[in-house]
């Protein structure tokens, strides 16, 4: 029998996507946490705490790491049925 995906958490696949790309990017950088945070202004605490929950990343703060990440955020319009 094949396995479904009801019960797949689309929302906390894109958090950790995102988070993941942001670490992807300071990893790729070579930027330590404590490189990020005085680059960022965000203490390192908080850094790590994003990357770890990011559901509860405010987004001035994502917008600060992806940029320090090198990564570019973009939204794509996609067909919504009514």
């Amino acid at each position: 029998m094949s396995k479904t995906n009801f019960c797949e958490n689309k929302e906390q696949k894109r958090y950790d996507y995102v988070a993941g790309k942001l670490d992807g990017g300071f990893r790729q950088h070579n930027l330590t946490t404590k490189a990020v945070s005085k680059k960022t202004g965000i203490p390192e605490r908080t850094v790590t705490d994003r990357l770890k929950n990011p559901e509860k990343m405010p987004l001035r703060d994502l917008y600060k790491l992806a940029d320090a990440a090198g990564v570019r955020i973009a939204f794509v319009d996609i067909d919504v049925p009514d």
